[in-house]
């Protein structure tokens, strides 16, 4: 089992994270769908699983097709805002999107995504950082 500090530099080099929104059949029409998944050697998996579980992090062990060991896979809203705690902030990661997640994250927490004009507001967020690339 690793540390707190150990699990977040863990995540700066494993975790990549994924936002995007999704239309369904709702009264708003839309909704935010979200995840993380950590992606490290297969000798560590068991140990970073025992600390998301000693973390409270609810977490799915997938297989993917053409890699020798599984994905962890963070789907779940509370679990997806702890680990936004634990990862640090203005440091390099693996994946250079984790700051606009990590905002876009704290929208949903503060539920912003159920106000009126809301989509518009996460689709500007969404698409800040592509306009200055």
């Amino acid at each position: 089992m690793y540390s707190t500090e150990q699990l977040s530099g863990i995540l700066l080099t494993t975790a990549s994270c994924k936002f995007h929104i999704v239309n369904v059949r709702s009264t708003r029409g839309w909704e935010p769908r979200f995840f993380v998944y950590i992606r490290p050697p297969q000798k560590m998996i068991e140990a970073i699983c025992s600390t998301l579980d000693n973390e409270n992090v609810s977490y799915s062990l997938i297989r993917e097709r053409g890699r020798r060991s599984d994905t962890i896979i963070i789907r779940r809203r509370h679990s997806i805002f702890r680990i936004c705690e634990i990862f640090p902030s203005f440091v390099p990661s693996k994946n250079t999107g984790w700051m606009k997640f990590k905002d876009l994250m704290k929208m949903v927490e503060e539920k912003t995504h159920l106000e009126e004009d809301s989509k518009y507001r996460f689709k500007v967020k969404i698409d800040e950082d592509e306009e200055k690339t």
